[in-house]
């Protein structure tokens, strides 16, 4: 179970080259309460060291206790590099701690408390990069280590209908065996906002550079998808989306993931659909 589970979804943009809409490369977070990715180190040898080290890491904990740990490493993803590179400086926020704000240290690393049991998305934004959001998620354990993907905002202009001032749902389609026959492919799967039939759907190629195809009714091979003019939602709404394929089960809630993702003007909401039998 990862963070973010669906930042593959916009890596494959990196790799071939594709890119979005996005504001000014120069934007900055909003002004917000800024802490390090580890707490202050502290003296265990003076008295009450290690109570103020403990204190320290409650101090910027996100939402109420009881908690888990859950920790990323941001990568930079770009043209010339689509392995990419440790990205220090990036920011994590979440509604779920309003005005709380943790930073990657040098090694691209984010870790922290997290309320136990409770339904929530993370933002990740860094100057010059496309602005992310995680589908919401429910931890009931400690989750460290995973690798989230950000995308240079030099690379813009192939997502229709994404802008400043619009949303967008970059769809990943995973499957779930590999042997599964056409439950195993990731085309012909048919996507939609449950509630919204103003939504549209791009489907994306499965050539060298996946380009949007015209008139497309499913994902191709590549299994992407990507979602815009969602009209009548609020800043950081939820919305459900919905999935077929014939003879198949398209699903979004699994493991941490609850099957619902956030809009925000401005930014990528990220989302895995996964197929079964």
């Amino acid at each position: 179970a990862t963070l973010l589970a669906a930042s593959a979804a916009l890596a494959f943009l990196a790799c071939d080259e594709m890119g979005t809409v996005v504001p000014p490369a120069d934007a900055s977070p909003p002004d917000a309460q800024t802490t390090e990715a580890a707490a202050p180190e502290q003296d265990a040898s003076v008295d009450g060291g290690a109570d103020a080290v403990e204190e320290a890491a409650l101090s910027d904990a996100c939402g109420p206790g009881p908690w888990v740990t859950l920790g990323i490493v941001v990568v930079a993803l770009d043209l010339s590099n689509p392995d990419g590179s440790l990205l220090p400086g990036a920011q994590f926020t979440s509604p779920l701690c309003p005005g709380l704000v943790k930073v990657s240290d040098e090694g691209g690393a984010i870790e922290g408390l997290i309320s136990k049991d409770t339904p929530f998305y993370g933002r990740l934004q860094a100057t010059g990069y496309i602005p992310e959001l995680a589908p919401e998620e429910v931890f009931d354990a400690d989750s460290t280590g995973n690798r989230i993907e950000l995308l240079p905002a030099i690379l813009a202009g192939l997502l229709p209908g994404y802008a400043a001032d619009a949303s967008a749902i970059v769809v990943a389609a995973e499957k779930t065996q590999s042997d599964a026959g056409a439950c195993s492919s990731l085309d012909g799967i048919s996507l939609g906002v449950v509630g919204h039939p103003e939504a549209r759907v791009t489907y994306f190629g499965a050539g060298p550079v996946p380009a949007p195809v015209p008139d497309a009714s499913a994902t191709t091979a590549r299994g992407f998808a990507a979602l815009t003019g969602l009209t009548g939602t609020a800043p950081g709404e939820l919305v459900t989306l919905s999935a077929t394929k014939p003879g198949c089960n398209v699903v979004f809630a699994r493991g941490p993931v609850t099957g619902r993702v956030p809009l925000e003007n401005g930014s990528v909401s990220l989302m895995p659909a996964y197929l079964t039998p």
